[in-house]
């Protein structure tokens, strides 16, 4: 009995030698160039555009790494979609018995994905995937196969970037220094995930700069949602929540608040030539599928201690009324709410306000030309109004009763070459002062 024993024991210590030979075998098969350009075959066909990879280490037991990675950019998209300079995936095997997919790790590091947008709005990652199959008729009746659990206990993205570009080339987003931490389950066909997400510079357009954003993320199968987002814009502190819709269609839905920004840091950041400054509070909203066309929004911004340097509409009103002082004045507060639709930017409300002068009104700029259309009012106060020395001038303002004398005209033109109406208007009223005038003296005569 115990030589049997021993027997089996011999036995069964061979068949295990033979076996991880055996698996040790295969482990150094995969590793071959037949099995690389197989794989590089099959992800061209699946993803629909060229893939390449510098090396390609696979093992069975344990997982696959690819190095210099790169993925072009479907048809008829130029250049590529996206770079990796390594993908890792480890699993674990046993798992598989239950029916359970066991992710132990999965990793993009430093990856570059490039967004791009044609003439009509449509991404070049809407382009991705192979020429649809269809289902043979035996699949279709067949009853459905058992769903897989499916664990992935670290996702992870290291050093990555994106930039998101219009048809023109443009860029509309650029995000560089980001790092996405996750744990990821599907189970019943439900998919669940929870982590966060870092990024040290989100770029709109060149136009804001949001800096060391983190935020912890939810996804699943139909969205990604950021909340609450927390970061920095210009010295101050900007909070708020995103989410990104994946089902139907891309869609992105965000909401944000500024508070104690440096608006002069903001149009340095934004090479803005517009000579305004003062702390930032804003509220807005937005929602959009892609670029600006398909932009909505609605929001407020306050600036307070708001001094205003160098503005082509302020100098254009100094030059008219010959009043210097207009062309640099200082606000207690500057305010002003807004709707986007696309390219167009109506403010229903603009309000600057300060102990010796006010300008307020509401209308509308063009985003893509720059175009203005407003209805503003414009009223000093005596000792400003004092100023207006031309008799002419100083009869085309109305007494409001409350300490300040007003005049409303409409300023038109583009953000860098303003127009105004309000040297016709200066001059009706002249000539109305003038025939007032002369009727006075008339009836006096008699």
């Amino acid at each position: 009995m115990r030589k049997a024993l021993l027997g089996c024991a011999a036995l069964l210590l061979l068949v295990t030698i033979a076996g991880l030979g055996a698996l040790a075998l295969l482990a150094r098969r995969l590793n071959t160039a037949e099995l690389r350009q197989s794989f590089l075959a099959q992800a061209r066909a699946a993803i629909g555009a060229d893939v390449a990879v510098k090396t390609m280490d696979v093992s069975l037991l344990s997982g696959v790494t690819l190095t210099g990675i790169s993925v072009e950019n479907p048809a008829p998209f130029p250049g590529r979609l996206l770079t990796a300079e390594r993908f890792v995936l480890r699993y674990r095997l046993l798992p598989l018995l239950t029916g359970r997919v066991e992710v132990e790790r999965l990793a993009l590091e430093k990856p570059a994905l490039g967004l791009a947008m044609d003439a009509r709005g449509s991404f070049n990652y809407e382009r991705l995937g192979g020429p649809a199959r269809r289902t043979p008729a035996s699949a279709t009746s067949a009853a459905p196969a058992t769903a897989l659990h499916v664990v992935l206990k670290q996702l992870s993205v290291t050093e990555g970037s994106v930039v998101m570009t219009d048809h023109s080339g443009s860029r509309l987003l650029a995000i560089d220094g980001a790092d996405f931490r996750s744990a990821f389950e599907v189970a019943g066909g439900i998919a669940r995930g929870s982590g966060e997400a870092r990024v040290a510079t989100v770029d709109l357009a060149s136009l804001l700069f949001v800096r060391a954003l983190r935020s912890p993320i939810e996804m699943s199968r139909e969205s990604v949602r950021l909340a609450p987002v927390r970061g920095r814009v210009a010295g101050g502190d900007v909070t708020g929540d995103v989410t990104v819709h994946l089902k139907d269609g891309f869609r992105y839905v965000a909401n944000l608040e500024v508070k104690g920004a440096d608006v002069r840091t903001l149009l340095a950041e934004a090479k803005s030539t517009a000579g305004v400054s003062g702390t930032l509070r804003a509220k807005a909203s937005f929602e959009g599928r892609g670029g600006m066309a398909t932009m909505k929004g609605r929001g407020e911004a306050t600036v307070d201690r708001c001094r205003v340097e160098h503005a082509a509409a302020l100098a254009l009103l100094a030059d008219v009324l010959k009043v210097p002082e207009l062309k640099s004045p200082d606000f207690e507060e500057c305010r002003v709410e807004f709707v986007q639709s696309g390219s167009r930017l109506t403010t229903p409300a603009v309000s600057l306000r300060g102990q010796a002068l006010r300008l307020t009104g509401r209308g509308s700029v063009n985003l893509d030309t720059y175009g203005l259309d407003y209805d503003m009012r414009l009223a000093l106060a005596p000792k400003l109004l004092a100023k207006v020395t031309r008799p002419e001038l100083r009869s085309a303002f109305q007494d409001g009763g409350d300490g300040f004398s007003s005049i409303d005209f409409r300023l038109f033109g583009t953000t860098l070459d303003p127009r105004t109406d309000l040297v016709s208007r200066v001059g009706k009223a002249a000539a109305t002062s003038a025939a007032k005038g002369q009727l006075d003296r008339l009836f006096k005569k008699k």
